[in-house]
């Protein structure tokens, strides 16, 4: 399988999936693959720097260890956040490790009883985004994958509008660069961007984004929803 294949093969797969079909983390940890996905192109490998690259058949092997505990695998989960946290513990300005390892904290968030170490850990994942976004500012990769996550973080985490704020700089990348992220998740992101924008009452903006998300092209569920959203979408209905 090659380099490209291998995060659309992923991509395709997420977003065949059902709301109805994922709870609330699990959706969550799905969407975040997007990204994670994302991360693989050659294009991301050509720019990174030493420190952030690392062999496909090791990524292979994370993304195998996260997809079994994103299906409640718990064995898996704790394997991978100790796997994970060696990782980085070897390499501390690894973004894309930084990346994984959030996500898996968050997984474990899911697994861990109601109590301080639920939060713990889905703290942690926070943590780990934020470390990531501040050592690579200019990577769309991992500013997506903290505003995918912050996005559906309950509002009394109070992290919905850094979500918004990394959304709007995506867009903003986007249009300096649109090469810079592959087809879908650019997609993802004029979706999720808009969703922001309407909540913050930007009708145009929001109508902006979901349309350049419609004029990719791409058959689709997200182009579904964005085609819905933007038939709903009202001066009125902006900010609901």
């Amino acid at each position: 399988m090659s380099v490209t294949q291998f995060p659309l093969q992923i991509l395709k797969l997420l977003l065949t999936c059902t709301e109805r079909s994922l709870g609330p983390l699990i959706k969550l940890q799905n969407l975040i693959l997007i990204l994670l996905a994302s991360a693989l192109i050659s294009q991301a490998f050509a720019t990174a720097p030493t420190s952030e690259t690392f062999s496909h058949p090791l990524l292979n092997q994370i993304y195998e260890m996260h997809s079994l505990a994103e299906a409640g695998n718990k064995d898996a989960t704790r394997r991978l956040v100790a796997w994970l946290e060696e990782l980085t513990a070897e390499q501390p300005d690894n973004g894309i490790l930084l990346v994984y390892l959030g996500s898996a904290y968050t997984l474990a968030s899911r697994d861990a009883f109601i109590g301080p170490g639920k939060l713990r850990y889905l703290m942690a994942g926070r943590d780990c985004m934020d470390r990531a976004v501040t050592m690579r500012p200019d990577d769309p990769n991992v500013r997506f994958i903290r505003a995918i996550n912050n996005y559906h973080l309950p509002t009394m985490f109070n992290r919905r509008s850094i979500a918004r704020d990394d959304f709007r700089r995506l867009v903003d990348q986007l249009a300096k660069n649109p090469s810079c992220l592959d087809s879908l998740t650019s997609q993802a992101i004029y979706y999720y961007a808009g969703l922001c924008f309407a909540q913050l009452e930007e009708e145009q903006n929001a109508r902006n984004s979901w349309q350049k998300g419609l004029d990719l092209k791409i058959s689709g569920p997200l182009t579904a929803k964005i085609t819905q959203e933007l038939d709903q979408l009202t001066p009125t209905a902006a900010g609901q």
